[in-house]
C-alpha cells in the first residue's frame, strides 16, 4: 500500500539534501586526514576527490529523492533506515559506475580506496537520520 503526503516530500528531500551534505563532508575529511596523513600537501587531493564526489553525487540526487519518497510511502516489513541503507548502498553502487566513466581508472576495485568513505559516511548518516530518537520526534509531530 502507498501512503504520502506532503510532509513526507518535505521531509524526504530535507533529509536527502542533508544525507548528501553529510556523506560528502564525512568522505572528503576522511580523505584529507589519510591523504594529509603521509604528506601534508596531498591535501589536495583529498579536496578535489571530494568536489568530484558532490558533483557525481549531486547528479544523482534526482533520482534519490523519487527514490526515498516511494520509499517513505511504502508500508512494509522493512524498516525506514533499512531501506535507507538498501537505497544509500544502490546509489552508491550506482555513483562508482558513474565515475568509472568520468575517471581513468580500470575498475571498481580502483575505485573503492578512495569512494568507500563516502559509503561508510553515507552509512552514518543514515543510521544518525533514521535512528530511534528521529523516529519518536517524527511520531510526536504527526
Amino acid at each position: 500500500m502507498l501512503h504520502h503526503d506532503a510532509t513526507t516530500s518535505h521531509s524526504t528531500i530535507t533529509r536527502t539534501l542533508i544525507l548528501w551534505l553529510l556523506s560528502n563532508l564525512g568522505g572528503t575529511l576522511w580523505l584529507l586526514v589519510d591523504f594529509a596523513s603521509d604528506r601534508l600537501e596531498d591535501y589536495s587531493i583529498a579536496l578535489m576527490a571530494g568536489l568530484m564526489s558532490a558533483l557525481v553525487s549531486l547528479a544523482i540526487v534526482p533520482l534519490v529523492i523519487p527514490f526515498f519518497t516511494l520509499m517513505s510511502g511504502f508500508r512494509t516489513e522493512w524498516s525506514r533506515r533499512t531501506m535507507a541503507l538498501a537505497g544509500v548502498t544502490l546509489f552508491f553502487l550506482l555513483a562508482n559506475q558513474l565515475l568509472l566513466l568520468l575517471i581513468p581508472v580500470d575498475s571498481l576495485r580502483g575505485l573503492l580506496p578512495m569512494s568507500l568513505p563516502y559509503w561508510v559516511a553515507a552509512v552514518l548518516a543514515v543510521l544518525w537520520l533514521y535512528g530511534p530518537a528521529k523516529r519518536v520526534a517524527v511520531a510526536a509531530g504527526r
